[in-house]
């Protein structure tokens, strides 16, 4: 960012926290004047490139298997209009969320910043005048295999060429040669959706930090293994983040008294949460690299060579560094929902708890939490996603045609289900510490005793259960999942 919310692009500095900020309208935005610099020379390159009368892809010939296609002068223009159109295919099905295709525009001015791409200085203001408006179209999200985003491309194009919101305030805007392929032949919807889940998936990290904290209190579980002095047993930094995430919300809590501990040996699920945890780090950080790559990285095809002055085919539309990082962010959130399920179950179970099965008041015939079938709902969703979890990397739907498609990295699929996988594992979570907390009332435990962040959890979603009153409402879990989300995605580190 640069001044009052401004931020500039170039091509090379646009991370992906800037990305994720300004997709929820929160600036303007502009070129630098660097970046302007490279667009006129880009352009530059290719008209005199077009002089020369040798072929190239997308510019003056057709596209796929018309790439051998030339194209006379006069047909250039209505050219590139006819790939917007033909490519913008529409099927039936979900659309992105506004903030995504904010993002994906974002990162498409960010692409033509590098000026390699050779569109002329007026589409890009044009650009950055549809940007400003705010008003974002629908784009579908079931369009596109991850060898660039030609579909949600083209149907955003087709938005904002349309538009008369240019840098001069008239009419539709006409192409040139080579802006329709610069246009859709990159991914950058793919990039925008990945990196605004991986911004959500760092939030459900946190909760579920937080959740085992709230777990062992109910538990009553043997700190032990989380004494500063075993910070040495953790095998990486990964592991090391949940661990003093988890030690900070345990912090002042009477169960560092051994004497406090229930048993000498805790189960699984609460030992090796740091480790869970630390893979899901690990593989966040992994794909957070490859998106922040790719975000700076010029895709289109062909490109402007600035070092040799000529226009070459591009390379970068290929997904796999995005979808092998993806699959792994996805399968490790899947493993550390899966632990929180196990640590929940483990607390409702009489014979590891001592407290009453499902938490039931034997006085009573509609009382604790499995007459609310959340024991139920929350197991589930624990197989809706292990179906959403497993790699799509290989699932490449592409039937050689024509010639030159013939292979896709997935990437908005793999990004779509990590989506998918994150709002199972929200619930997931905030069942966790809806049974933990119930445990801890059960047992009287007094919020003094408890650590500073399980008692701010304890502050913000203890009133909203209906211990005591089941039976007599309806019992809604949205506003719990809400006060979840807040506690770890507005307070700072709840922990």
């Amino acid at each position: 960012m640069n001044g009052a919310g401004m931020l500039l692009l170039d091509g090379e500095n646009l991370t992906l926290d800037a990305l994720a900020k300004i997709a929820l309208n929160d600036g303007d935005l502009d070129l630098t004047k660097s970046a302007w610099d490279r667009v006129r020379k880009g352009r530059d390159i290719v008209d005199a490139a077009m002089q020369g009368g040798k072929a190239f892809y997308g510019i003056n010939t057709g596209v796929g298997s018309q790439k051998d296609r030339r194209l006379q002068a006069e047909e250039i223009e209505a050219f590139n209009a006819a790939v917007i159109v033909s490519e913008s295919t529409n099927l039936p099905g979900p659309s992105f969320e506004e903030e995504v295709v904010r993002a994906a525009l974002v990162v498409l001015l960010n692409n033509a910043a590098t000026g390699r791409l050779g569109i002329r200085p007026e589409l890009v203001h044009h650009m950055l005048g549809f940007f400003r408006t705010g008003q974002m179209p629908e784009i579908r999200r079931n369009i596109s295999v991850g060898g660039s985003d030609l579909g949600p491309l083209a149907q955003l194009a087709r938005a904002f060429l349309e538009s008369p919101q240019d840098h001069q305030g008239v009419g539709s805007f006409r192409l040139a040669a080579k802006e329709a392929v610069s246009l859709i032949n990159n991914n950058s919807f793919a990039i925008a959706h990945g990196a605004i889940v991986l911004n959500q998936a760092a939030h459900l990290l946190r909760a579920h930090d937080l959740a085992t904290a709230v777990s062992l209190e109910a538990h009553r579980g043997n700190l032990s293994y989380l004494r500063p002095e075993m910070a040495a047993c953790c095998s990486n930094e990964h592991q090391e983040r949940s661990f003093e995430a988890i030690r900070r919300a345990l912090a002042g809590s009477q169960l560092w008294a051994p004497e406090n501990w229930r048993e000498l040996h805790d189960p699984l699920s609460f030992r090796f949460a740091m480790r869970v945890h630390g893979a899901v780090n690990m593989a966040h950080d992994a794909a957070s690299r490859a998106f922040q790559g790719d975000l700076n990285c010029v895709c289109d095809n062909p490109v402007v060579s600035f070092e040799l002055g000529e226009i070459v085919t591009g390379i970068n539309m290929d997904s796999t560094p995005l979808t092998c990082t993806m699959d792994m962010l996805r399968q490790s959130l899947a493993m550390a929902a899966s632990t929180s399920f196990e640590r929940a179950t483990r607390v409702q179970n009489p014979a590891l708890s001592g407290l009453p099965a499902a938490f039931a008041d034997p006085e009573r015939a509609e009382s604790g939490v499995q007459n609310m079938v959340i024991p139920h709902l929350t197991a589930a969703r624990m197989a809706e996603l292990r179906s959403l979890s497993a790699p799509v990397l290989l699932e490449c739907p592409y039937a050689i045609v024509d010639g030159v498609i013939d292979v896709s990295g997935m990437a908005p699929l793999s990004v779509q289900r990590t989506e998918e996988v994150l709002d199972i594992g929200w619930l997931i979570v905030a069942s966790e510490i809806v049974i933990a907390l119930w445990a801890i009332k059960l047992r009287g435990l007094p919020r003094e005793s408890l650590g500073a962040g399980v008692r701010n959890v304890y502050d913000q979603v203890g009133p909203l259960l209906p211990m005591g009153r089941e039976g007599q409402y309806i019992f809604d879990f949205c506003p719990v999942l809400d006060a979840v989300k807040t506690l770890v995605t507005e307070t700072g580190d709840p922990c």
